[in-house]
């Protein structure tokens, strides 16, 4: 005879094995942020002007994706599109360079010529609906761990040269 005691210590030892037994299962480290926006130029107001913004960054395999979500954008901005990227430093209100250049996997990892596209950057680029504005991406590296912050720039990323014009408003993002 089992008793209720024997069948919970089968039953959760069963779902310890077929978790860590399952690495299909399994996602790797993540980093998540959300909050209000930083606005790069608090004496002007913007469509960002207030707006919370949350950001996840999950690791799998080699891989890495990316969702981007703003809430609580200004009415003037529905149905514009704006570039956003992950960048290297921090975000810090009214100090744009503070966040500093796009983060570059092959300027992390010195390949020369640094390639600059959808594969060697993480662009977030998103059309706002009714407020709200999401983006996603997946690109075939995992970012090193640092202070690091979303920027959303003023115009879509152009593909050509990952530009996307002024700095509007940044998410610091830290793992």
């Amino acid at each position: 005879m089992i008793t209720s005691t024997r069948l919970r210590t089968a039953v959760g030892a069963t779902a310890i094995v077929l978790l860590t037994a399952t690495p299909a299962l399994a996602l790797g480290p993540f980093a998540r942020s959300s909050g209000t926006l930083s606005d790069f130029a608090p004496s002007a107001s913007g469509p960002f002007d207030g707006a919370r913004a949350r950001v996840q960054l999950v690791e799998s395999s080699k891989d890495s994706h990316a969702v981007f979500t703003v809430k609580g954008i200004g009415a003037s901005a529905n149905g514009n599109t704006y570039g956003a990227h992950l960048h290297d430093g921090p975000c810090i209100a009214g100090n744009g360079p503070a966040a500093l250049g796009h983060y570059n996997a092959h300027a992390h990892a010195g390949v020369d010529p640094v390639k600059v596209n959808d594969e060697t950057e993480i662009w977030l680029d998103f059309t706002v609906d009714d407020g709200t504005g999401t983006a996603t991406a997946k690109v075939p590296f995992v970012p090193k761990s640092g202070a690091r912050s979303v920027v959303i720039h003023a115009q879509p990323t152009n593909p050509s040269t990952g530009g996307a014009g002024d700095r509007l408003a940044c998410l610091t993002v830290s793992w």
